[in-house]
């Protein structure tokens, strides 16, 4: 595991504990906790070219994201939510706190979410997101990636991780990668 305060991630500074975590037993109810049902999923959101669709196919280069969730032993995980979230292919996510210049899709809401089947396996299509400027030190800029969230069997058991793409030459500037 990389350590809490990485100072070239700047916000680390700010979030990093400042002293030693303290483990706490879970409770009954973090354990069997019901997080989300299986209706809550529609036919439609693992297809970000067409979850958020207004008049047309979303900019971009299209892109199948898929993969398999397995524990520690190697068995899959199954229903499993996965949720991702990305910005568009010119590197602006659908949110108010994202002021960066390049232009909204109006056919690309940019998040979508699945359950993992019996053999863990999960998929999205999507494009491929656009790198983007943010303010970790100047003339900084992310490169193309994808977030990730899975949640198993209870809320307490969510990671939160990303994706990214082999070659980008970004990766070499990027701290979190």
């Amino acid at each position: 595991h990389p350590t809490y305060l990485f100072p070239d991630y700047q916000s680390t500074i700010l979030r990093a504990p400042l002293r030693e975590l303290v483990p706490m037993k879970k409770t009954i109810s973090e354990r069997t906790a019901p997080v989300f049902g299986l209706d809550s999923i529609s036919p439609l959101d693992n297809d970000l070219t067409k979850n958020g669709r207004v008049n047309g196919d979303p900019l971009g280069e299209r892109i199948i994201v898929s993969g398999r969730i397995l524990d520690q032993n190697g068995q899959p995980v199954r229903n499993t939510l996965v949720e991702i979230w990305q910005a568009n292919a010119a590197g602006r996510y659908v949110h108010k706190v994202d002021q960066h210049h390049a232009p909204l899709d109006p056919n690309f809401v940019g998040g979508g979410r699945t359950l993992t089947d019996n053999e863990g396996r999960y998929k999205f299509y999507s494009i491929k997101p656009g790198a983007y400027p943010w303010g970790n030190h100047p003339n900084a800029w992310r490169p193309n990636h994808i977030h990730f969230s899975l949640i198993g069997p209870q809320i307490t058991s969510r990671l939160v991780t990303q994706m990214y793409f082999p070659g980008d030459p970004l990766l070499q500037f990027d701290p979190i990668y």
